[in-house]
Order: structure tokens, then C-alpha cells, then sequence
């Protein structure tokens, strides 16, 4: 019989971007297994644009997710997160196999512990769920937007040019990983200037008053769709893009996973660790601080990141242009 292997996700879209390079892994050393994801709903859609998943289970309450999990009999649980919650699930659903770190005093909910791997965050994930892959030559996240996403998006949006660069403000980290507004809008003069790309704001709908505030002082060749696209939208606006710029966010990474050319701006978080996974980006960076985690209002993080200027960002965005 078959392996029924039930993949915990993470719980941010840049994280789930991260972990698909190792999920993919685990397809390649288990051709024949049933591999289900179980996931936040707001990221369903986003593993429904990957090959990986047979079955896309949401989470609900703890009783519901736990009955639904224990009614598909799988026999190995791979947790991604490191939260007590991520772990509890399986154990209570009667997984036999359940693989993660040991983190948040959650060791005796699994049956292995593996370490945390070092180098970028993407590679902390095959010791979970590929460990015969680890330490091979890994491939990049890998996306199918459906068609019916850039029909939509099309819909929604008819002025949507052919030659347009996404510029995405937020972060859902806060202040910490976010550009000044002020410096975006100086980028979008400079881009308006120098080159005949139209300017489309993205985003979630936290982002929307700034992008729309944004557009109203820029005017000419810009428009806001932050907070109107689900993220398969999203993703198929990215897909059109010439270049994308954005901060140290989840819009970056699914840039990145759609082989849209992004230029990432960071402010003391570690490209090394959670660098987009792309062939074609730049990562613009002042500080030599370089930390994991961070608060929300780091004001060290604040200082690195108004001290980058949009010259410097124009100039990436430059270099991929060519």
C-alpha cells in the first residue's frame, strides 16, 4: 500500500514558498505516495498552483481538523512549524511517524527529531520531509497559475497594460520590514522618468490605504489593486510583470516563485536566510547587522531601511531591466 504522508505547512505565504523546494524533494524520493498538505485556508490557494499535493486538507477548530485528519489514515506526519499546536494535531489524530523540531516544548508529540539545518531557510525543510535529498543541489519553488487567474485578473482590471513594473509596500512583519512610503514614492518618479514602464501597486487589503494614497499623489501611469486580487490574481498580475520590487515580504517570494525578475529591499533581516528563491533578483541592503527574527518595531530595522535610497532600488531595478 501506497505511503500516506500529511505535510503540517507553514503559516505565511513566504514561508510556504520557502518550504515548497524540499516539498518537491519529498515527491521525487516518494513517486508513488499520497501527499497531503494540511494548511491555513488563506494558502490553499497557493498550494493549489503546486504539483506536489494530492489533497489540500484547511485547518479548523482543533476537534474538526483532528477528526478530518485521523478519517485519511496517514501514517507519517512531516511538521513544518515549530508551534506545540502544528504537533498536537497529528499526535491526537494517531499518526504513528511524526518528524519535526523540537521546538516550543512540544518533544514527547513526536516520534523523530531532526536538527535545524543551516544556510537558507528553504533548507531547514528536508530533514522533515526529503532526508536523502539534503545537502543535494536544491531546485526553485515551482508554480502553475491557472488560466482562469489571468482571466480574472483581466476582468478586474482592463486597463492593465503589457509593460508594467509591481511595486509591493507592505510586509506583514510591520515597520521593521517595511521601505518608507516617502522612499516608494521617489522610486516611482524615478521609474516614470527613466523608463515607460507603468507602475501597478500590489499587495493584501492591510496595504490598500497606502497603495491607493500612493497612486493619488503619483497619478499618470499608476494604478492600485492592492486588497482586490486573490492571490492566484496576485500571482498572475506578478507573472506579467517586467520587474517587481518589494520589501523582505510574502509578495516578494511569490515574485520570485512566479520567475518574475524582483529586487527585494532588507533592512537588518538575513538575505543569506530568507533571500528570494529565484534565478533573476537583486537584494538591496545597507546594514551589516543581519538578524532571523526581529520585532515589529525594531528601530535599528527602521534606520537601515530609510538609510536605502531609491536610487539605490532604481539602479537594481536597472540591472535586471537588461
Amino acid at each position: 500500500m501506497p505511503k500516506r504522508i500529511l505535510i503540517i505547512g507553514l503559516n505565511w505565504i513566504g514561508d510556504a514558498i520557502m518550504s515548497m523546494p524540499a516539498v518537491q524533494a519529498c515527491r521525487a524520493e516518494n513517486p508513488d505516495a499520497h501527499i497531503a498538505l494540511l494548511v491555513k485556508p488563506y494558502l490553499k490557494p497557493i498550494w493549489e498552483m503546486h504539483a506536489v499535493p494530492d489533497q489540500i486538507l484547511t485547518l479548523d477548530k482543533m476537534g474538526t481538523t483532528i477528526s478530518k485528519v485521523r478519517e485519511y489514515g496517514f501514517d507519517t506526519a512531516c511538521i513544518l512549524p515549530n508551534s506545540f499546536r502544528s504537533a498536537l494535531v497529528p499526535a491526537l489524530a494517531g499518526i504513528h511517524r511524526r518528524v519535526g523540531f523540537k521546538g516550543d516544548h512540544r518533544r514527547l508529540l513526536l516520534t523523530e527529531v531532526v536538527p535545524v539545518a543551516g544556510g537558507h531557510q528553504s533548507n531547514e525543510y528536508y530533514p522533515i520531509v526529503a532526508p536523502e535529498s539534503v545537502g543535494l543541489v536544491k531546485e526553485l519553488p515551482e508554480l502553475n497559475i491557472p488560466e482562469t487567474a489571468f482571466q480574472t485578473l483581466e476582468t478586474k482590471f482592463p486597463n492593465l497594460g503589457k509593460n508594467y513594473a509591481v511595486l509591493m509596500p507592505g510586509a506583514a512583519r510591520g515597520a521593521s520590514k517595511m521601505w518608507p512610503l516617502d522612499h516608494f514614492e521617489r522610486l516611482a518618479r524615478i521609474v516614470m522618468e527613466q523608463t515607460d514602464l507603468e507602475l501597478v501597486f500590489a499587495g493584501g487589503g492591510g496595504d490598500s490605504a497606502a497603495c491607493e494614497a500612493l497612486c493619488r499623489t503619483l497619478g499618470g501611469r499608476t494604478q492600485s489593486v492592492a486588497g482586490q486580487t486573490s492571490l492566484q490574481e496576485w500571482a498572475a498580475l506578478l507573472k506579467g510583470a517586467s520587474v517587481a520590487v518589494a520589501n523582505d515580504s510574502g509578495g516578494m517570494h511569490l515574485a520570485a516563485a512566479v520567475d518574475t525578475p524582483v529586487v527585494g529591499i532588507y533592512g537588518i533581516t538575513d538575505p543569506e536566510k530568507t533571500g528570494p528563491l529565484a534565478r533573476r533578483y537583486r537584494v538591496v541592503q545597507n546594514s551589516s547587522v543581519k538578524a532571523r527574527d526581529i520585532s515589529r518595531n525594531s528601530e535599528r530595522a527602521a534606520e537601515a531601511l530609510a538609510s536605502i535610497s531609491p536610487d539605490q532600488v532604481f539602479n537594481a531595478v536597472q540591472e535586471l531591466l537588461k
